[in-house]
């Protein structure tokens, strides 16, 4: 089996690294700068990667990344002749004519995109429905370290959740993803075709963190900011324009008082699950995927306008953010 990796940051690694384990054959394709980093660290023994956990939240496990090859570009990639390519990128990737362009260049029998905004239908070129699957990612992975314990400076650390990777698709296709990932060690579930319910927990997410960040990325400060009630206004919004229909219990759940109830409580407890300081990682993480932020921002409001949702707390977290930039 032959996978390639498109975008080989944290994520794009932590994956390469499952996959070694799993006896695939890796490619690595990322831009100039990154592939001769690549290189480079094969040549040194490989990439360290350092798993972080309550029990080695100090003294993280080190992994080495060193079996694979560093592809340049799509004519490389042809030669590679990848039975799968998986995209960790960014989504503004996904949205660019670039992405259309590698999959019709790039013949490979799957493509699993891991989107944090999963299916999109302006992803997918005519004819490839039953080649594309969109999955989550529920691990965490940072390069160098966050501090307090928030793992070692010279490699990529990550953790592992619990949570089950899902899948959308054709069902095919999503079964033979999960195989593999399987085999790689991650729990995966596979939902029906048209799912929305990562795009929901994006939303969620999203709206979270883009109101923490205007709070000065100080969860405590989130609690007490008027910030943290248009963000729950925002989630509202955004959830709402991903579901299709709503029960009266889905309804109850996505009233104003529990979503702003639910985010101070996650703002107070969240921190005590994580063998890291969360807020530096939320920090770190989102201020370096600012853009991606704004793009997801974006679409949502498209989504819940499209649906007749009005928008007015998304607008005002939105501008927030644009002008903090």
């Amino acid at each position: 089996m032959k996978v390639l990796i498109v975008g080989c940051g944290a994520v794009g690694q932590v994956y390469a690294l499952a996959l070694q384990k799993a006896g695939v054959t890796l490619g690595l394709l990322d831009q100039p700068a990154v592939a001769e980093k690549l290189k480079r660290a094969r040549e040194q023994g490989g990439l360290p990667l350092f798993k972080v956990s309550q029990k080695h939240r100090k003294d993280p496990i080190l992994y080495r990344l060193k079996d694979y090859q560093v592809i340049a570009d799509a004519t490389e990639s042809q030669q590679f002749a990848p039975d799968q390519i998986w995209f960790t990128t960014p989504s503004q990737v996904y949205y660019s004519g670039w992405f259309h362009d590698f999959l019709q260049q790039v013949p490979s029998k799957r493509v699993l995109c891991f989107t944090p905004e999963g299916e999109r239908p302006e992803f997918l070129l005519e004819g490839m429905n039953d080649r594309v699957i969109f999955g989550g990612t529920t691990f965490m992975a940072w390069q160098g370290d966050l501090g307090g314990g928030g793992g070692r400076p010279e490699g990529v650390n990550f953790w592992r959740s619990p949570l089950a990777i899902p899948l959308a698709g054709n069902q095919d296709a999503c079964h033979e993803a999960s195989q593999l990932l399987k085999r790689a060690g991650f729990r995966v579930t596979v939902g029906k075709p048209g799912s929305h319910s990562q795009a929901s927990m994006t939303a969620v997410m999203t709206a979270f963190t883009a109101g923490l960040e205007l709070s000065g990325w100080s969860l405590k400060a989130y609690r007490k900011s008027p910030w943290l009630k248009v963000a729950a206004g925002t989630c509202q919004e955004a959830v709402t324009g991903q579901l299709p229909s709503t029960g009266a219990f889905t309804r109850a759940l996505l009233s104003r008082p529990v979503l702003q109830t639910c985010f101070f409580l996650a703002a107070l407890f969240l921190p005590l699950l994580f063998p890291f300081d969360l807020e530096k990682y939320l920090k770190f993480h989102y201020t370096k995927t600012r853009e991606q932020t704004i793009v997801l921002l974006n679409i949502f409001m498209k989504d819940s306008m499209g649906c007749g949702v009005p928008v007015s707390n998304s607008q005002r977290l939105l501008a927030g953010l644009v002008s903090a930039r």
